[in-house]
């Protein structure tokens, strides 16, 4: 795997200067609370926009190259929304971005940002033309359409980890994603004008492309919504199931880590028995590594398919976005490995 080059201090002053400037032309106050850079050669830099009454915390990445992909080579993580910052953003990975709800803002002023009804979209700035002034009618109050909205993202998912239910009835696709046929309806339509579905398709087009937008959507998307508990505690254990449970991340059947560091456990309704079996705690002193969520799907598959694929774990796009969303470097090739092993051989 070939290793980043890391970012320097003054690489992030110097890209967050052109951004201050380009968001004063919209009224929007840039301030740095804090700016560090990670063993790794991460930025680690908050910043708080504002404009008016409206303001929002944000935690920076720096991309050298502005893509789905730098993303998935180990950008910031936490609670606070992201905001990759760059030299130049092209027109195709601009969009990628937009449809995955991933805000962005160029040195050349090309930017994709929304916080508390205010929503900057600035397209097909050159470098020739970045002098020229934004128009008042780049900044709307509205929020665009997001493909990788939370019940949308279920859908997808249900496509992703069972790509033959796209040849299927509403309602089974429905049933796979925990969502109303309604919903289920409205996702198919704008899947098809995007042309991931086309007419009789029987599985999604572009599919590696798919997965690269729900992946990098879903920390901040479907993700957040799904938490039930955190615990800490000791991974490593032999996972007692008090209830049926399905392991993901770095913890998931398969997965190849000797000792992990985090557990991941998905649960239709959550048991106190599963923490006292498992000895979890809530701790102050400790830092969480037990994270319980919701299991919004529904398996197609029968219990004997399900018994040969492992079906002690999430479906396999799932363990490969939290393997993806922990912001740990030392995850990203075996995430890697976990996708080619199974995006190249069927559903799970």
């Amino acid at each position: 795997m070939k290793s980043r080059t890391p970012v320097t201090s003054g690489e992030v002053e110097r890209l967050l200067e052109p951004a201050r400037e380009h968001l004063r032309q919209f009224g929007i106050s840039l301030a740095i609370t804090s700016s560090s850079i990670d063993p790794d050669g991460r930025a680690n830099a908050v910043i708080e926009l504002s404009r008016g009454g409206a303001t929002s915390t944000y935690v920076v990445g720096i991309a050298r190259s502005m893509t789905l992909t730098s993303l998935a080579q180990g950008m910031p993580s936490g609670d606070r929304p992201l905001l990759v910052v760059g030299d130049r953003i092209s027109r195709r990975s601009a969009e990628a971005f937009r449809e995955a709800n991933v805000q962005f803002l160029d040195a050349l002023g090309n930017a994709y940002i929304t916080f508390d009804g205010v929503l900057i979209d600035v397209r097909g700035r050159a470098a020739s033309a970045d002098e020229q002034s934004p128009s008042r009618s780049d900044l709307a109050v509205s929020r665009p359409s997001n493909l990788f909205s939370r019940v949308r993202a279920q859908v997808i998912l249900a496509l992703l980890a069972w790509p033959d239910l796209a040849g299927q009835r509403q309602r089974d696709i429905a049933a796979a994603a925990g969502t109303s046929l309604g919903q289920t309806h409205d996702v198919l339509t704008r899947l098809g004008e995007a042309g991931y579905l086309a007419g009789s398709a029987v599985s999604p087009a572009r599919f590696g492309e798919l997965l690269d937008l729900w992946t990098a959507a879903y920390p901040t998307g479907l993700g957040p919504h799904l938490q039930v508990a955190r615990f800490s505690g000791d991974p490593s254990r032999p996972f007692v199931r008090e209830q049926a449970a399905y392991l993901s991340g770095e913890a998931a059947e398969g997965v190849d880590i000797v000792r992990p560091a985090t557990l991941t456990v998905y649960v239709d309704s959550w048991d106190p028995k599963l923490a006292i079996a498992n000895r979890w705690t809530r701790n102050p002193d400790r830092v969480d590594n037990i994270f319980v969520r919701r299991k919004f799907w529904t398996s197609p598959r029968s219990t004997e398919e399900l018994s040969a694929a492992k079906a002690g774990n999430a479906p396999w796009p799932l363990v490969y976005a939290d393997l993806m969303a922990a912001g740990d470097a030392r995850l990203v090739q075996v995430a890697r490995t976990w996708r080619d092993d199974h995006a190249g051989s069927g559903p799970s």
